[in-house]
C-alpha cells in the first residue's frame, strides 16, 4: 500500500527475498497480522540522521489484513526467513508462506499489504535489534527511541 518510504531510502524497492524475522505480532482486535524484520541490505540513500549514527540495519514491520487462517508450526526467533505471496482464486487475497529455519507460517490475506515503522540500528556482535533505533516516520521518531513492549499498542497495532 505505501512503498514510497522503502522507494525513497533505497531507490526502488528493496527485495524481500530473504530477510531477518524478529517476530509475529497478532493483532487481537482484528484478524491482522504484523512481521518484524531487518532487510537484507542498508539503505543506498540514508537519511543524515542514519549515517551520522552509523546505522548497518534497516528495520521495518510488514502488515498484512483480513489474516484467516493462520497455521504457524515453528517459531524460534530470530530467524532468517523467505516470504512468499502467492494470488488465489478470491479477488484481492494472497496465500502467503514465510518459512525459514526457525519459522514455518502459512495464511491468506488481503493483497493490500502495508510497510510500517520503518528504522535503523547499528547492528551489535550478538545480532540483538534491543538498541536505540531511528525511526524514519516523525511521529515514530518523536514517541519511540528503542523498541517499545509488545504491549505498545501505538506500534504494533496501528
Amino acid at each position: 500500500m505505501n512503498p514510497e518510504p522503502l522507494r525513497r531510502i533505497y531507490g526502488e524497492f528493496p527485495s524481500m527475498d530473504e530477510f531477518r524475522l524478529r517476530s509475529i505480532n497478532l493483532d487481537v482486535r482484528g484478524p491482522s497480522l504484523a512481521l518484524r524484520v531487518d532487510l537484507p541490505d542498508f539503505s543506498a540513500y540514508p537519511p543524515e540522521d542514519w549515517a551520522a549514527n552509523e546505522c548497518d540495519v534497516v528495520q521495518c514491520q510488514i502488515h498484512f489484513a483480513a489474516v484467516e487462517p493462520l497455521d504457524l508450526q515453528a517459531w524460534s526467533p530470530p530467524t532468517m526467513a523467505q516470504l512468499t505471496a502467492v494470488p488465489t482464486e478470491q479477488p484481492r487475497m494472497l496465500d502467503v508462506s514465510v518459512d525459514g529455519p526457525g519459522v514455518s507460517l502459512r495464511f491468506r490475506s488481503h493483497e493490500s499489504v502495508a510497510i510500517r515503522h520503518i528504522s535503523a540500528f547499528r547492528a551489535t556482535p550478538d545480532a540483538s535489534d534491543e538498541v536505540p533505533h531511528r525511526f524514519l516516520s516523525k511521529v515514530d521518531a518523536r514517541l519511540f527511541s528503542t523498541l517499545p513492549g509488545t504491549h505498545e499498542r501505538l506500534f504494533y497495532e496501528r
